[in-house]
């Protein structure tokens, strides 16, 4: 499976709710030969491995109002399952999910749904089993360095870093 493969695969589902669009993709890797869901899997987790940046934290932070460790990750996989397309763009300049439409009904409403998707990160666990009737072999690896972190608190160097999403929650702020 190439990555372009994986993109495919994620992106081969209609829109749908977060919940439905798992077990959609559940359904689809199930289908397919144990290696290959092994491949998906391996491509999910490197993936989430270059996103693992403290850039894109901050943003996580920004746009869910807070953002623990758990929390990044579950925001890393909905960035995965965006496409290949915001995910690229957002490493490359993490200030650029401003232009989301889920990202800015996150912002302008916090008691909307955060942008996370904990469920995609079991997805390839749970087509694997329903595949073989196995639990999948675990992944291995080391988690990649962070980079330089700083106060995700410390408002001046957030609006410097991400001018477009502190914009978003300055207009959150007028509404409310």
């Amino acid at each position: 499976m190439t990555r372009d493969d994986f993109w495919a695969i994620l992106a081969a589902g209609p829109p749908m709710r977060r919940d439905d669009y798992c077990e959609e993709l559940i359904d689809r890797l199930s289908r397919l030969p144990a290696p290959t869901i092994l491949a998906f899997d391996q491509h999910l987790t490197d993936l989430l491995r270059a996103a693992y940046r403290a850039d894109l934290w901050g943003a996580a932070y920004l746009i869910n109002d807070g953002c623990s460790d758990d929390g990044f990750e579950y925001f890393r996989c909905w960035l995965v399952s965006q496409g290949r397309e915001v995910y690229e763009a957002a490493l490359d300049n993490p200030d650029s999910l401003a232009g989301r439409e889920h990202v800015r009904n996150c912002i302008l409403d916090w008691s909307s749904d955060d942008c996370d998707c904990e469920q995609l990160l079991y997805s390839p666990d749970r087509a694997y089993k329903r595949a073989t009737g196995r639990d999948m072999p675990p992944s291995t690896g080391v988690r990649p360095h962070l980079g330089a972190m700083w106060d995700f608190n410390d408002i001046d160097e957030m609006i410097r870093r991400y001018p477009r999403l502190s914009a978003l929650i300055d207009e959150a702020d007028a509404l409310a």
